[in-house]
């Protein structure tokens, strides 16, 4: 992985926009780090080995895809228990919207 500073990357941001095809490149700035992600597709969802972690310590019969509830991928909703949970104390409060309804413009 190459850190590097925000002077760098204003410099040569051809050179390290190339090299982030390659390998990792992290921006740091301040005492906070910008990572440089190359993908075909601005919607791809990106997660942390910690997220991974955390997710996996979920029970296998409990384990639902988190996107598919929260487009953030909060940990809270990959556990069915949290969902059903919530499912119960809305009960007849709450309207689910199918996939073509979420997805239409307001």
């Amino acid at each position: 992985m190459k850190v590097i500073t925000t002077r760098e990357i204003v410099r040569e941001t051809k050179k390290y926009f190339e090299l982030a095809e390659k390998e990792r490149v992290a921006v740091k700035r301040g005492k906070k780090y910008v990572n440089l992600i190359v993908t075909n597709d601005p919607d791809t969802k990106f997660v942390s080995e910690a997220w991974i972690k955390e997710f996996m310590s979920i029970p296998p019969e409990y384990r639902v895809n988190p996107f598919d509830v929260s487009p953030s991928g909060d940990l809270f909703f990959a556990d069915r228990r949290n969902i059903e949970h919530i499912d119960k104390a809305l009960a007849g409060q709450t309207k689910r919207l199918s996939k073509e309804e979420r997805e239409e413009p307001c």
